[in-house]
């Protein structure tokens, strides 16, 4: 805002106002100057003591002015109303005309005293008034010339008729001294308006800031999150009221965050995992809470760190949610897998139930007795199977990883195969295993291709030319093997659900060997990967990491060791619901 905008302020004003600083110091200077100089100097020129008693009122006008500024409590030189800024102007003008009156109107030089009043035009008024400065300049001076040089006035200082200029003189002067006056009004006008348009960006940004201040501040103060900015020093510098809410104390700028329940930066910094940190806070009343949130550090304009943010939230009632939601979960699956369990059992224990029937009924034919005992064994062996599938799976023992040669588990499982009468007539395509060691349990690993092969003789039953074979591909670091057939193949809705417990599609079986293969999968740290199109068959591939010895252990295989299971797989959310329920 520029001083003609704005009303008086006593005691606002930081800048001298310029006309009358000016008026001033010019009006004095020259008394004292014209007074110190010796008589025989001035000549005794004409008008002099209206010249020195001019100049007296403009000085002592001045003074008063001062005076008057400092009484109503302001600096001697505030800047006044606009009314007093045009009158200050005038009597600068004034001023001007007569001080180049008393020192010769010929005198062409003294004419750019003018551009003075002209300048000063522009910190306080606006463009026409700046114009109308100009005009009533160069019509003072061109006035004063033509008065005095043509004796219309009396001679005045060095200023009368005996100043012989003719006509090109009279004109260069007075054409000199208003191109002078009009050149500065014109690059005034110029500064004016680049200031009137700096003057309205200005606004706009400011208006602009004070939009997004009030926006961050609403935005600041309405989170539900705690938001905490930190210095260098571990100093609080900001906090909003969700962060006081959630931890029940207050949070004034300058306090040092470990005394806030959140702990120092740097053991807050240490529990960030993934990107978030979880701590338990206790508040001023005792009560525990769970607090998670974020920490991100902070750059200043040079890019240099200047602090950090702590976001977090509450999350006492969220993990209570999902504490109970987890306890009705498994509380659910414990159901129906118990029901399930009870379902599996009841066949086989009918048919035994049925036997024992017959054998209390006495003496039987031979041929009935060979049957009934087979139905008893072939059933307690279901039932005996059922219970040691079904504590595999709900009790299962840690993994014991090593390194094992893939070429012996083929063969192994080529030699278990072959012995099997379920088998008969049907052969493995087992090919050619890369010469490779993996890492894994070996009795779980044979568990697993046990029932994979079983499910795949499953699928075949009813095929014209029924096939089974394994392929082998390498991965970097892992090798990857898989159990194709011919089969029956599933649908997209059975293929999800073909690891959870009970939800195999043969009426041979537990119902628990594709669980116990993704469970035992899992803990060893393979991937397993199926795919199935039905009346074309399933292909289930398992890649298992590369057993990579140390330069120092190359040769026979190390002792059995525990190993890290490395990172795996999300497994499907059937099955993990599966595994969580048991």
């Amino acid at each position: 805002m520029f001083p003609q905008d704005q009303p008086y302020d006593a005691g606002t004003e930081a800048a001298p106002f310029l006309p009358l600083a000016a008026r001033l110091g010019l009006a004095f200077g020259l008394l004292v100057l014209h007074l110190a100089l010796p008589v025989e100097t001035l000549g005794g020129l004409p008008g002099e003591g209206c010249y020195l008693a001019a100049l007296a009122a403009l000085f002592l006008e001045s003074v008063w002015e001062c005076h008057r500024s400092i009484r109503r409590g302001c600096t001697p030189f505030a800047t006044p109303t606009p009314g007093w800024i045009r009158f200050n102007l005038f009597l600068d003008m004034v001023l001007v005309t007569l001080i180049i009156a008393y020192h010769g109107v010929d005198q062409a030089q003294l004419a750019t005293i003018y551009i003075f009043p002209v300048l000063a035009s522009a910190f306080y008024l606006g463009i026409i008034e700046i114009v109308a400065v100009a005009v009533l300049s160069s019509a003072m001076h061109i006035s004063s010339v033509l008065l005095l040089t043509t004796g219309t006035l009396p001679a005045f200082g060095r200023s009368d008729t005996s100043v012989a200029m003719d006509p090109p003189q009279l004109a260069f002067i007075l054409g000199f001294a208003t191109l002078q006056i009009f050149a500065a009004a014109l690059v005034v006008v110029s500064i004016r308006k680049h200031m009137e348009s700096l003057r309205s960006n200005l606004s706009r940004s400011e208006s602009v800031v004070g939009e997004l201040s009030s926006l961050y501040q609403q935005v600041f103060e309405s989170m539900f999150s705690g938001l905490v900015t930190v210095d260098l020093a571990g100093r609080i510098t900001s906090a909003n009221p969700a962060a006081q809410n959630i931890l029940r104390r207050p949070l004034a700028p300058g306090t040092p965050i470990d005394a806030q329940g959140l702990g120092a930066l740097a053991d807050l910094g240490s529990r960030v995992k993934g990107g978030r940190f979880e701590l338990d806070v206790a508040t001023p009343e005792g009560e525990e809470r769970i607090v998670g949130g974020n920490l991100v550090p902070l750059a200043g304009p040079d890019g240099q760190p200047s602090g950090h943010l702590v976001v977090f939230q509450d999350l006492t009632q969220l993990k209570a949610l999902e504490e109970r939601t987890r306890t009705s979960e498994r509380l659910a699956g414990v159901g129906e897998l118990s029901a399930e369990m009870a379902h599996e059992l009841r066949n086989p224990m009918a048919s035994i139930l049925g036997c024992v029937q017959i054998l209390q009924q006495g003496e039987q034919p031979r041929a009935m007795m060979e049957r009934v005992l087979t139905i008893l064994g072939r059933e307690s062996e279901r039932v005996s199977g059922l219970v040691t599938d079904f504590l595999d799976f709900t009790r299962p023992r840690p993994a014991r990883i090593q390194a094992f040669r893939l070429r012996d588990i083929v063969e192994d499982l080529r030699a278990s195969w072959e012995t099997d009468p379920r088998n008969a007539g049907l052969a493995i395509a087992a090919g050619d295993p890369p010469d490779l060691e993996v890492l894994g349990d070996t009795a779980w690993v044979h568990q697993v291709f046990i029932n994979l092969l079983s499910n795949a003789r499953k699928a075949l039953q009813g095929t014209v030319e029924p096939h089974i074979h394994l392929e082998y591909r390498l991965r970097p670091g892992a090798v990857s093997v898989a159990v194709c057939d011919n089969g029956c193949g599933m649908t997209e809705a059975r293929r999800r659900m073909v690891f959870i417990p009970f939800s195999s599609g043969f009426e041979e079986g537990t119902g628990l060997g594709m669980s116990l293969v993704f469970q035992f999968v899992q803990k060893m740290g393979w991937d397993i990967q199926v795919e199935s199109v039905p009346g074309r068959g399933t292909r289930v591939a398992l890649t298992m990491p590369l057993h990579i010895p140390a330069p120092e252990q190359a040769g026979p295989p190390a002792e059995p060791r525990a190993q890290t299971t490395p990172a795996r797989r999300r497994p499907p959310a059937e099955a993990r619901k599966a595994l969580r329920n048991a």
